[in-house]
């Protein structure tokens, strides 16, 4: 009777040291998760649907003023976490373009621009850039 009781003493020890070690890697598996993911992968995407339009491009290059319009509604349907906000600019190549007002909102701004070179019609390449941020 008396060395049953050390057994049970020893598994009731060895469940306690488990459950303790199971709550401490469940904590550190949250904190994990929690990181913010790299947003500039979702923008890549929409700027290569944007410069596959033929369209759309003919109007970028042109310097169309719709064109922002449109870019706008396609990220709007690629873009639907009502968390993120973004911020779209065409502008010269050689220019800069930079987000006119930094969000008071935003930790992390990421950014993804792409140049729509020359068409059939017209060669004035220009860039479009996009900012995405977290509300």
């Amino acid at each position: 009777m008396v060395g049953k009781r050390g057994i049970i003493r020893i598994i009731e020890a060895s469940l306690a040291i488990l459950i303790i070690a199971g709550a401490v890697l469940l904590l550190y598996s949250r904190t994990q998760t929690s990181q913010e993911e790299d947003l500039t992968r979702t923008l890549f995407p929409i700027l290569e649907e944007i410069s596959k339009n033929n369209t759309l491009r003919d109007k970028i290059v042109s310097g169309d003023a719709q064109s922002i319009q449109l870019i706008n509604s396609i990220v709007d349907e690629k873009i639907k976490n009502p968390s993120l906000n973004y911020s779209v600019y065409i502008c010269n190549r050689n220019e800069l373009c930079n987000l006119k007002a930094y969000p008071n909102t935003a930790n992390n701004i990421y950014s993804a621009e792409r140049i729509i070179s020359s068409t059939l019609r017209s060669f004035n390449p220009k860039k479009i850039k996009i900012f995405l941020w977290r509300i």
